[in-house]
Parts: structure tokens; C-alpha cells; sequence
């Protein structure tokens, strides 16, 4: 879910990668050295692994898998719908100050819990806008 939002926020960016056709080399993160991908089950294997080598060491887990995810994927293949329309929930929540269901009661746990993540990957998004903007004016 993270990843997603990230690429919501920053829009769909060509990376070398939009309407490659599997398999391709590329370099790996994870490995740092060049490597095959046969699928998208490859791509999400290396995300995944990815995923467990920066958790444990404290990272930005959506900013690090967003950037991370351009040495080696087609950002297009990673939308996950399901996320997606979860994510457009979310933002029509924020802007028109609803909730998604009457009460907080009646709102399932899991809706709770990715509206908690996607407000924290938004927050987060802004403030690295933010820092870039920053540095560029220096």
C-alpha cells in the first residue's frame, strides 16, 4: 500500500522500464548487481525483500520502495487497483470532511487501519515535496 500511494502522489513517471516486455535485465537493489526478471512475481519477490532488508533498519518504507522500485519496474504494473480506489476513498474522506461510514463503529477495522497508513504515506509525501523544495531554493 505504501508504494501505491507514493505513486499516486507523484504521478506516473517513465523510467526506462513503462511497457517493457518480461524477461529483461536490470539492476537489482537488493543484490546490487545486474539481474533477470522474468515475471512480476520477480519484480514483487525483490520488493518484497526490499521491503524486509529497510524495515529493519528504520527506513521510509514507501519513500525508499518508490525510489528503489526505479532501477528495476514499470511503475504501471504496480498499481494496484484495489489500493487505488482505497486511496481515492481516503482523499474524498479528507477533502469533504466525511467519514466512510457513520460511525467509527460501523467502519471495518481493515478501512481504519489503510486510511491510518495512506494519511501517514500522504503526510510523509508532503513533507519530502517540501525538503526538495528547500533544497532547490538554496
Amino acid at each position: 500500500m505504501r508504494l501505491n500511494v507514493w505513486i499516486s502522489f507523484n504521478g506516473l513517471k517513465d523510467n526506462g522500464f513503462t511497457g517493457k516486455q518480461f524477461p529483461y535485465q536490470a539492476f537489482s537493489p537488493y543484490t546490487d548487481k545486474k539481474a533477470t526478471y522474468n515475471s512480476l512475481l520477480d519484480i514483487h519477490l525483490e520488493i518484497v525483500n526490499l521491503y524486509n532488508r529497510y524495515e529493519s533498519r528504520g527506513y521510509n518504507l514507501g519513500e525508499t520502495l518508490y525510489l528503489e522500485t526505479f532501477f528495476f519496474a514499470d511503475h504501471h504494473l504496480l498499481i494496484d487497483s484495489k489500493i487505488q480506489n482505497r486511496i481515492k476513498e481516503y482523499r474524498f474522506c479528507k477533502m469533504f470532511s466525511v467519514s466512510p461510514y457513520p460511525t467509527l463503529q460501523e467502519t471495518p477495522f481493515n478501512i481504519v487501519e489503510d486510511f491510518f497508513v495512506i494519511d501517514n504515506e500522504y503526510n510523509k509525501c508532503i513533507k519530502s515535496e517540501k525538503d526538495k523544495q528547500k533544497k532547490g531554493n538554496k
